[in-house]
């Protein structure tokens, strides 16, 4: 039977909706510890509680949450180094292929029925966002695209994706499902220009309400900004972005974001001035999280591209600010009682906590005190959060690190240097391309701006999910 670390089992009435022994120990282990990393700092008894029963009504729930735990139950216990590629199969990821097979069927079923109440489709979503996080737990990024997008493309059939002031309590679980998919929606973002073509991703968007009112609650506030956020990533992905052509269309987009993050401001201020003081310990972390992707985000608004990579050296404040809250949360996230009692064994969340930021300060901070911490901990955390792999993160900034010190501290006088703090300019990384060129394996293309300069080829790093 599947035990989880530290947690004790006890009988319960769970037991009797399955006669299957192997179901129920794994919907043991799903409840059991695998909810605590899909909740996050922001659950509204929503994993934890409601999607639990609502598995007893539900097949498709049932049979993918048993499928979930398999695959996560392999991920917990495998003892393959972070920085070695897991292969091979398990007797746990066959059944998990027959679990998956059974919550499609049904999760088909659910769907031809000719109408579908709320709770259809918080369950059809709810589906797709644990075949999700199975795709990615086994480091499948391109079966992991393809269920995030399915799952955006059946919020917008649906019109969930408009939120208007008109809000009742039962919105909750829609928030949290859309901050979770408005999320996994911007980390695909930077892959999808090198994907095959034939990929056709979604482009509708989260249309929030105009309300200047405070925020209600901290989801509230997370899903506002992370929307947000998600606008600003789908205009610096896009493939007009860097032409000269389009400068005055690409300003005014960025005025939009501009605006749209300083009605967040307003909005927040307004919510901080009439909440109480925090009385838990998560909504401490939760607030220190929101502070993270706004200061992240805050990051990306106002680099000034003129500058070049130069550009990045005005953010110190921000990265070293940065920094601080993401070791916080490390801490926290490793002080729990379910955690792993060796913090550098693989951990997972759903929601994006620490692995983007510390990738940024990583690659793009080059003071070099505050880089390498940043490295160190990608290295000494290793986390996997939504699709993004802090294992794989940490060896592209490994080579990054590399590439830029060797360049301009090479031991010699090198005249190609030019004006710089820590690494001059024209050996900074200008470029860096994610291709997915396997089930597992991603290449990544990066450039230096002198290689740009001199046509030279880009390095090429390839590298496997782990």
């Amino acid at each position: 039977m599947i035990k989880p670390p530290h947690v004790v089992q006890m009988p319960s009435a769970w037991d009797q909706v399955s006669g299957n022994t192997i179901e129920i120990e794994n919907f043991a282990f799903f409840r059991s510890v695998t909810t605590t990393d899909l909740a996050g700092f922001f659950d509204i008894g929503f994993w934890t509680g409601k999607l639990l029963q609502l598995a007893h009504q539900y097949p498709t729930l049932w049979h993918a949450m048993t499928a979930l735990a398999c695959v996560h139950h392999d991920f917990v216990t495998d003892r393959t180094p972070s920085t070695v590629a897991r292969v091979g199969d398990t007797p746990n990821m066959r059944f998990a292929l027959v679990q998956s097979n059974k919550s499609i069927q049904s999760l088909r079923k659910l769907l031809a029925r000719p109408t579908l109440t709320r709770l259809d489709k918080v369950v059809a979503l709810s589906t797709c966002l644990l075949f999700t996080c199975m795709a990615s737990l086994q480091g499948r990024q391109w079966q992991a695209f393809v269920h995030i997008n399915s799952g955006l493309k059946m919020f917008h059939h649906w019109n969930l994706g408009v939120r208007n002031r008109e809000r009742i309590d039962h919105d909750r679980e829609i928030d949290l499902l859309l901050v979770a998919f408005t999320q996994l929606d911007s980390q695909a973002r930077p892959y999808l220009p090198h994907q095959r073509n034939d990929f056709q991703w979604t482009d509708s968007r989260i249309i929030l309400s105009s309300t200047q009112e405070p925020f209600r609650s901290l989801l509230d506030a997370y899903l506002s900004l992370e929307v947000h956020f998600n606008s600003l990533m789908r205009l610096m992905t896009s493939k007009g972005f860097s032409n000269p052509t389009r400068v005055a269309a690409n300003l005014a987009k960025k005025q939009k974001c501009v605006d749209g993050f300083q009605q967040w401001d307003a909005r927040w201020s307004g919510f901080l001035s009439a909440a109480a003081p925090p009385c838990e310990r998560t909504e401490d972390r939760a607030l220190d999280l929101l502070y993270v992707r706004r200061i992240f985000a805050h990051v990306f608004l106002t680099l000034d591209f003129t500058r070049g990579e130069l550009c990045h050296d005005d953010f110190l404040k921000d990265y070293k600010r940065m920094l601080h809250l993401a070791t916080k949360l490390l801490e926290d996230l490793n002080s729990r009682p379910q955690a792993s009692k060796d913090p550098s064994h693989p951990s997972f969340g759903l929601s994006t906590t620490v692995a983007e930021p510390l990738f940024l300060i990583a690659t793009r901070c080059r003071e070099p005190t505050v880089r390498r911490h940043a490295l160190r901990l990608l290295q000494q955390y290793p986390r996997r959060e939504g699709i993004c792999e802090g294992m794989v993160a940490a060896k592209i900034a490994e080579a990054m690190v590399d590439i830029e010190e060797k360049g301009c501290h090479a031991g010699h006088a090198d005249a190609s240097c030019t004006t710089g703090q820590w690494v001059c300019g024209v050996h900074r990384v200008a470029i860096v391309n994610f291709v997915l060129v396997a089930e597992r394996q991603v290449k990544i293309q990066i450039q230096t701006v002198e290689d740009l300069m001199l046509a030279r080829p880009e390095r090429v790093l390839v590298t496997s999910y782990w």
